[in-house]
């Protein structure tokens, strides 16, 4: 009688988990079960984006009346093995908890699981706040290291308002006709390149600035980006006569100070702490002298203002080698200024042992971004890298840039995170968040 009673009730039990066929949409209207299913979902997409070769599947067992639930996720090259392996699995896990029976939930990104209309905008709702978490919390370690703080409070500060008035020339003999330390009047409102020279202590000036020489490597490479682009090139700050406004800057340390230490970086905090800080401006900083080998480097600062923290990028040209080919340097520091190349380029390189992985640079030799060598004159060639590009997991392109004319319609400013660091991994573009960024330079 007791093998009859046990018959039966394996039969029951049996029956009871083959109701659901492989494939079968869940639809119990649990959203507890359904955000529970999201840590499977998001599981399987790392692991797919990892190996983009296969598919997957997440199988969920829910159960109404104690709110217990369970999930399995497969992935296959065949979409069949893994919705066949996904089901066994789940429903092998759901007889040892009591979720009961098991259902489809999501088939490679796309979750098919139905819900009521309210409890289903409230599992996009989660769905998109854990997504909206993930990107940011990746893309916060592709930003710089050893950035130059500078206080808003400190004594020496001036605000990019007050230059005129305030900046005087640290050496008699440095002011002559013709120079500036201040940013001129604009001719323009709109988003623009100001050009910066700086000197060290004890440089021996050689009027970069007053000579045009400046000015020449500047318009070179806007004449070559011009021709590379097909028509774009770099808005630069211009004065009323034409000529590019090129200000002056002679910094406290001494050559051998500077060549000890982080030169772009320091470089960039002087130029901030001296009010080259205006939220519509990147700057081009030229130093006179050399710096170790280098011929070019981003530089970066904090600015720690009224209204918040925001991060400055300047792109930095070392003019000791001579001039010849600085306009490839100025242009490729800008273009990182402007935050390319990023990470998620196919051509970026790579480095494994590298914080990052990666770097800001392309891996092949003939483009402008290049770290190879070569006729470094190209600019995105064919258009599958930082430029005019179709990668839709990089939303990042310099032809959008604000700081390029004539502008596009949906133009984009710096790659600013929600805490107004730039990244060179962005995931999803924010004009609003940076525009924000932006704001907190308005003081």
């Amino acid at each position: 009688m007791k093998i009859f009673l046990f018959l039966i009730l394996l039969f029951f039990s049996l029956f009871n988990y083959s109701q659901a066929d492989i494939k079968e949409p869940g639809k119990i209207n649990s959203l507890k079960c359904a955000v529970g299913a999201l840590d499977a979902y998001f599981e399987l997409k790392e692991y797919l984006e990892k190996k983009p070769k296969l598919k997957g599947v997440v199988y969920l067992a829910c159960d109404t009346s104690s709110g217990e639930y369970s999930w399995t996720w497969q992935s296959s090259k065949n979409i069949e093995k893994a919705h066949t392996k996904a089901f066994k699995n789940c429903t092998k896990h759901s007889k040892k908890r009591g979720t009961g029976e098991c259902f489809l939930f999501s088939e490679n990104q796309n979750i098919v699981w139905q819900l009521s209309e309210r409890r289903m905008a409230m599992l996009k709702k989660t769905l998109a706040k854990k997504q909206n978490n993930e990107t940011a919390e990746e893309d916060i370690a592709f930003t710089f290291d050893g950035r130059w703080n500078v206080k808003s409070s400190e004594n020496d500060f001036i605000k990019y308002k007050n230059q005129k008035k305030e900046l005087k020339f640290k050496k008699k003999e440095d002011e002559i006709p013709g120079r500036y330390l201040f940013d001129q009047e604009d001719v323009t409102d709109d988003y623009q390149i100001h050009a910066i020279y700086i000197l060290a202590a004890d440089s021996k000036d050689k009027q970069f600035d007053v000579k045009g020489i400046i000015e020449k490597v500047v318009f070179k490479a806007n004449k070559n980006m011009k021709k590379k682009t097909k028509g774009k090139e770099l808005r630069l700050d211009l004065t009323k006569d034409g000529k590019l406004d090129v200000s002056f800057l002679r910094v406290d340390r001494t050559k051998k100070q500077i060549n000890a230490d982080d030169a772009a970086t320091y470089l960039t905090g002087m130029a901030v702490k001296n009010g080259f800080y205006h939220p519509k401006k990147i700057y081009t900083i030229f130093y006179q002298d050399k710096y170790r080998d280098e011929r070019g480097q981003v530089g970066q600062a904090m600015l720690f203002g009224d209204k918040g923290n925001v991060e400055i990028i300047s792109g930095v040209t070392y003019l000791g080698h001579g001039t010849q080919d600085s306009w490839k340097h100025h242009l490729h520091e800008i273009f990182h200024a402007l935050g390319f190349v990023q990470l998620c380029a196919p051509g970026a390189v790579t480095e494994k042992n590298s914080r990052w992985g990666k770097n800001d640079h392309l891996k092949y030799s003939g483009d402008i971004m290049s770290d190879m060598g070569g006729d470094a004159n190209n600019i995105d060639k064919k258009n599958t890298e930082y430029y005019g590009h179709s990668n839709s997991n990089c939303p990042m392109d310099l032809k959008k840039s604000v700081y390029l004319t004539p502008t596009e319609l949906d133009p984009q400013l710096l790659p600013y995170l929600k805490g107004c660091v730039t990244t060179r991994r962005l995931s999803k573009y924010s004009h609003e968040n940076s525009l924000n960024c932006l704001d907190k330079l308005e003081f």
